[in-house]
């Protein structure tokens, strides 16, 4: 294995077990605030995520997908001037487009007042959220460009970790939904100054460096464009459940989507992991480079449903247990609640594989495509959830999601195959061996009848720890998993390894994939 396979192996690693940390503390803060806040307070939290969804990601002027390019092509070019000022120029355009959106939110906040969906203060702390929050993920992108995995790793840690503590304090300290706004700040004040402070680290003050800029700003503004419709998209359904329903709706809509966050995140965390690489593969000139994509690509998406279909499953089959123990026996007898969450929860591993393939669309330059397709998308999804939410509320907002989720896979898949990109993996062969596991292991959670959070972790724990035995058993395995566990693994689980690959290793499997 090289150097830069291992390299990024190891980084791929860290983002994965990053994801699951950060996932959990997320899902630990829900949990909590459901036991200390109403179900409409809920609600209020989810509306401010939404609004801070749509500051965060459109002030960051779509430079966030713009600094994997620019980086990859700096470096092979090796001009990390370029880089340098690529930075400061981006910072004080994000810096102009966050004062813009936080006037625009300041001018419709009377809106939210009026109606009683936000208190005063909790908007004033909101508009500071705005001023920091765009910086932080352009910020986060940037360091990911770069690939300097460390730093990004414990700042995200630290900011998640931040939010949860701060929020559950402020709101124990008799702030309410006002508190919870004033953790998620100082968090993202906080990742502004750590990301900041590793940003401009080991480059060169080259004055002799110049960059055209406009062809940046066109490829982040065509980004833009497909961000504001991807945000659009995600949060369509929502405001429209609280349209025809009401915050305490939206609140429980919005807890299950905190469980399915992990989810997305853990395969999130994969994708955008490879996201440089891929990159730098489209910039290399080299057709070898080239062609490993379509291999690349297929690895990304075996491990996404390798780690996601079995958590659906068991999440699928048990979603009173899940929903009544982690939050509370409220949520969990809302109407519909459970049928809903289970429809959502599968179809978050085909969310999954969409965050893949447009990552990896993103890498090739895609970027009309991504307007068409998610404008097609956002105008199904308004006339989707309009009518089934009227008719089924809380349903009928899963079904909606349900259906564009497979509709942008449909459109993702068919789109990499007229880029010429093949996926060299029998992904069918090996969603058959995933699936009978997993139902396996939900069925264990079930029969198991969980009593407590407590139980209902270690159920699960004992599930896992049987889909992956028998996946083993299956010769699910490959060669590329050999090589994967001895780059991430210390040396001394070499004998591990060795006995592992030996024993539950198909011959036939080597010579297809290679040694």
């Amino acid at each position: 294995m090289t150097t830069d396979t291992i390299s990024v192996a190891r980084g791929t690693t860290a983002f994965f077990g990053q994801s699951v940390i950060s996932g959990f503390l997320r899902i630990l803060n829900i949990m909590i605030l459901t036991r200390l806040l109403f179900q409409d307070q809920i609600g209020q939290i989810a509306l401010i995520g939404i609004i801070y969804g749509f500051m965060q990601f459109l002030g960051a002027l779509g430079f966030n997908h713009a600094a994997p390019l620019v980086v990859a092509e700096a470096e092979e070019r090796g001009k990390l001037g370029i880089i340098r000022i690529f930075l400061s120029r981006s910072l004080g355009l994000i810096l102009l487009s966050s004062i813009f959106l936080i006037a625009l939110l300041y001018y419709f906040s009377p809106i939210l007042i009026i109606n009683g969906l936000l208190s005063e203060r909790t908007l004033q702390i909101l508009l500071l959220i705005g001023l920091f929050s765009s910086l932080e993920v352009f910020l986060d992108s940037f360091l990911l460009a770069r690939y300097s995995v460390r730093n990004l790793t414990i700042g995200r840690i630290i900011f998640d970790t931040t939010r949860v503590l701060l929020s559950v304090v402020l709101v124990l300290t008799g702030f309410g939904v006002a508190g919870v706004a004033l953790g998620w700040l100082f968090a993202e004040i906080f990742a502004v100054f750590f990301y900041g402070a590793f940003a401009k680290r080991g480059m060169p003050s080259d004055s002799e460096s110049t960059i055209e800029f406009r062809p940046i700003i066109v490829f982040a503004l065509s980004s833009l464009l497909f961000q504001a419709i991807d945000v659009a998209i995600q949060n369509t359904d929502r405001l429209i459940l609280l349209y025809q329903t009401d915050l305490v709706a939206l609140g429980v809509y919005d807890v299950m989507l905190s469980i399915l966050f992990m989810m997305s995140f853990v395969s999130l965390a994969i994708s955008t992991s490879l996201y440089p690489i891929f990159t730098k593969v489209r910039v290399s000139s080299d057709m070898g480079e080239q062609n490993r994509l379509g291999n690349a690509t297929g690895y990304t998406i075996r491990y996404i449903l390798i780690l996601l279909i079995p958590l659906a499953v068991i999440a699928a089959i048990n979603p009173n247990a899940i929903l009544t123990h982690v939050f509370s026996s409220a949520y969990a007898n809302y109407p519909n609640a459970c049928f809903a969450f289970s429809i959502l929860v599968l179809s978050y591993v085909a969310w999954g594989v969409v965050y893949a393939l447009h990552i990896i669309l993103r890498s090739l330059g895609e970027a009309i495509f991504f307007v068409i397709s998610g404008l097609v998308v956002f105008f199904f999804e308004i006339f989707g959830a309009w009518y089934l939410t009227s008719w089924f509320g809380l349903l009928g907002s899963a079904l909606i999601r349900a259906c564009y989720i497979h509709l942008l896979l449909v459109t993702a898949l068919w789109r990499l195959g007229q880029k010429q990109v093949s996926i060299k993996i029998n992904l069918s062969k090996r969603i058959l061996r995933i699936i009978f596991p997993s139902i396996l292991a939900g069925i264990l959670v079930y029969w198991s009848n969980p009593k407590s959070l407590l139980e209902l972790g270690l159920s699960g724990i004992v599930s896992l720890f049987l889909y992956f035995v028998i996946l083993l058993f299956s010769r699910e395995m490959i060669p590329f998993d050999i090589r994967v566990a001895r780059a991430i693994f210390p040396s001394y689980f070499n004998s591990l390894i060795d006995w592992i690959e030996a024993k539950f290793l198909d011959t036939e499997l080597i010579e297809i994939y290679g040694s």
